[in-house]
């Protein structure tokens, strides 16, 4: 028996919706109120307002589709390992919008209980987000 109510859309729900108000909704639907976020992102506090805060940034300043290339459950967890296409369409930090479009990689984990998301693991791929727009100069190999 699955612990996830949300299936694949667990992990692409909050940044395919495309709109910062939708996906700020989805995290007050989905996410417990005791969330801990072990991977903040942009400088955001590890706890649901934290987590909410980053997917409205997210999806501000990206236009993406995420894609799940693997589900895994195990016990109380669920991993996907997923890959997006993305375009820069709004500010990201301290760039303005570039109209790029990059893949991105990644992996995240999500921790539910009773059908809420009660924590949260990510790893993704910082650095093409930060070459595609020129932050950083291309690695030479």
């Amino acid at each position: 028996m699955s612990i996830n109510p949300f299936g694949a859309d667990l992990f692409a729900g909050f940044y395919n919706v495309n709109d910062p108000e939708a996906a700020t909704r989805l995290v007050a639907e989905r996410v417990a109120d005791d969330f801990v976020d072990h991977a903040p992102a942009f400088g955001a506090t590890p706890n649901k307002a934290g987590f909410a805060k980053t997917v409205g940034f997210i999806n501000s300043a990206f236009r993406q589709v995420y894609h799940i290339d693997r589900l895994i459950e195990q016990g109380e967890t669920a991993v996907a390992i997923w890959h997006a296409d993305v375009t820069h369409v709004g500010q990201f930090l301290h760039v303005a919008p570039t109209g790029r479009s990059f893949r991105l990689n990644g992996i995240t984990a999500y921790a539910i209980r009773n059908g809420k998301i009660t924590a949260h693991w990510e790893q993704f791929d910082v650095l093409a987000i930060l070459v595609t727009l020129g932050v950083v100069p291309p690695l030479r190999g």
